[in-house]
């Protein structure tokens, strides 16, 4: 009773194997670009299948390899393994460069105008990611120290912080970055702080356009918002004169008579458009309506 209890627990960690081949959505056909992404997929239906099942495992894993790899495959022998599926693949269809590109490829991205900090960071990571990896792969190759290691680990990260800075499209966001940390400081923080100046500027951009756009709320001419892009025939159509309440021109160009009963002062916004000669009433601009 009690060991079937204590199995009970473990079988639930894993699933079947069939549901588990779900996680790899396309075929490796020799693809080199495609490798990376189908390894990490395999890897990934591994961790959640039950290591006694791993032989029916690797059967559904060959069968999603077609094409020239699978021709590959075939020709070897003692593939008992993925570790040993996965070093042939490596061996004809990884793509092989260097670290000196990896370092260039992190140093010339940019953030673009379009690209929140959100997602200049995720792009930093997968750049970054290949640049770590191949430097620890140039590490092995050349049997540093660990000492070496560690102190070479720690130039990349530097070199990637400082990357990560200089790529920012905003000057605003990378001064506050710089200011509020630098090359040393951890890059999670980095991006909390880009992201806390990016929502700054932002929000005060919303409040300008707002109080822009409210501000001369019952003033006329200025309570149409002009588009930089918007047609003149488009703007001249919603302007609307406050003398005859029409749409299509202002007050200056307004062709009606003002009735007699109308109070010129508050029409035109002078209250003293009676001169002192009492010589009949006059606009602001002293014309004789």
């Amino acid at each position: 009773m009690s060991e079937s209890s204590s199995e009970e627990p473990h079988s639930h960690r894993y699933i079947s194997v069939p549901r588990a081949v779900q996680l790899i959505p396309k075929s490796f056909n020799g693809n080199p670009l495609e490798l990376r992404e189908f390894i990490q997929n395999v890897e990934a239906t591994y961790e959640v299948v039950d290591p006694a099942d791993y032989s029916l495992l690797l059967k559904f894993v060959c069968a999603k390899i077609g094409g020239e790899a699978k021709t590959e495959l075939l020709s070897r022998t003692h593939l008992d393994t993925w570790e040993q599926v996965k070093a042939v693949l490596e061996e004809n269809y990884s793509v092989r460069r260097t670290l000196d590109y990896y370092a260039h490829r992190a140093f010339t991205s940019k953030q673009s105008q379009a690209e929140t900090i959100s997602q200049w960071g995720a792009r930093m990571d997968t750049v970054c990611g290949d640049l770590q990896r191949a430097a620890r792969k140039h590490m092995e190759d050349l049997a540093w120290t660990d000492q070496k290691r560690e102190g070479g680990g720690d130039i990349i990260d530097l070199f990637i912080r400082a990357c990560f800075i200089q790529g920012l499209h905003d000057d605003r966001i990378k001064t506050m970055v710089k200011a509020k940390g630098n090359v040393n400081t951890p890059m999670a923080q980095l991006v909390e702080v880009a992201l806390e100046e990016e929502s700054a500027i932002k929000s005060e951009r919303f409040r300008k356009n707002f109080s822009e756009k409210g501000q001369f709320g019952h003033q006329g001419i200025r309570n149409v918002p002009r588009r930089p892009n918007e047609p003149r025939e488009v703007r001249v159509a919603t302007v609307k004169c406050y003398r005859c309440k029409k749409l299509g021109h202002v007050s200056r160009n307004c062709s009606e008579q003002v009735p007699p009963s109308v109070d010129l002062g508050r029409v035109t916004g002078n209250h003293g458009s009676r001169n002192r000669s009492g010589n009949g009433q006059r606009g602001c601009l002293g014309n004789r309506w």
